[in-house]
């Protein structure tokens, strides 16, 4: 390492005295900054996001853990129009779904039409001049897509974190904007960054691809939501939501992790009815969210919320609540 980069990763006594008193009175003047979930049931336990951190989303596949994801994001990137931040942008950087697929929910959402009756074509004239007035709309929004899409289906790169952090480069330096927030979705399936002739490590794999979430989140200076697989295990259980050291082939993330939310739909492994021992009705709309772990908070805590998977819409119940335990 030459001496001039060593000297930027070393800290006498007087600086971090320095850094610590100015993180505390800039959190002491502005005590409510941060990004929340937007559910105020759950961001009265949550604590704002801050920035450098990494915050992982768990659930079973078809669990709501992308579609958690992507409200959230939405959701900041309407809140930067609205304080009219010039130069902050969410961004959503996707393995699973192609950006047409993404961007048929954002525009589901801001219309209320059904997203599946969307991706069929199935909708009159008065419908789609609705669609091409959201289409409008959603060019205003600061939220930037990082995938690959049907229409240039010829042109893509891999999408290693490598070049996730290249093309968020080129953002900030082509464009001038600046990550508010990272969504990555998600990390079973990142493809690898392997050197030639190396041996083919799975589980190493996604430990690294861990570390470089994090080091991501220190290096934009934002908050990073990694989405991540639950294991079969948690199949096996009466209570489904996924707890710590569910994740699947990495054990690195509760480690690394400054938060961590799991997701469980009960739709998808329970029969009609009540849940358990609750007055939660198990039907397509019920999403229970759970926080378990938090630096600095509190945790263990879960919801029952209403989701509107064909709008993508979550919002607390009414029959109110807060944290259970």
């Amino acid at each position: 390492m030459p001496e001039q980069h060593a000297r930027d990763i070393v800290y006498t006594p007087s600086e971090v005295g320095t850094l610590v008193l100015g993180a505390v009175s800039e959190r002491k003047a502005n005590p409510g900054a941060g990004i929340r979930l937007g559910i105020p049931e759950v961001d009265a336990q949550l604590l704002p996001l801050r920035p450098g951190e990494l915050v992982t989303i768990t659930g079973r596949p078809g669990n709501y853990k992308s579609g958690l994801m992507q409200f959230w994001a939405r959701r900041v990137a309407n809140d930067l129009l609205a304080s009219q931040d010039e130069h902050g942008i969410v961004v959503y950087v996707t393995w699973e779904m192609a950006v047409e697929e993404i961007g048929l929910y954002d525009l589901a959402a801001a219309t209320a039409l059904n997203a599946a009756e969307l991706a069929q074509g199935r909708l009159d004239d008065a419908a789609f001049e609705r669609l091409q007035a959201a289409a409008m709309r959603r060019a205003c929004i600061p939220l930037w897509l990082i995938g690959h899409s049907i229409e240039r289906r010829k042109k893509r790169p891999r999408l290693t974190m490598g070049n996730v952090a290249k093309a968020l480069e080129w953002i900030e330096d082509n464009m001038e904007f600046h990550p508010r927030i990272v969504f990555l979705d998600y990390l079973q399936q990142m493809e690898p960054e392997r050197r030639p002739g190396q041996e083919v490590n799975r589980r190493m794999d996604i430990f690294e691809n861990v570390h470089r979430c994090k080091d991501m989140a220190l290096a934009l200076g934002c908050p990073v939501v990694l989405g991540v697989q639950a294991t079969r295990a948690v199949d096996e259980r009466t209570w489904k939501l996924p707890q710590i050291g569910d994740q699947m082939e990495s054990s690195n993330i509760e480690h690394t992790a400054d938060k961590m939310i799991s997701v469980w739909m009960p739709k998808t492994s329970e029969s009609p009815g009540l849940l358990g021992n609750t007055d939660l009705e198990v039907n397509d709309n019920l999403l229970i969210l759970g926080i378990i772990k938090q630096k600095l908070g509190p945790a263990g805590g879960w919801w029952g919320l209403y989701v509107d998977p064909t709008r993508n819409v979550i919002t607390g119940l009414e029959r109110g609540g807060g944290a259970h335990k």
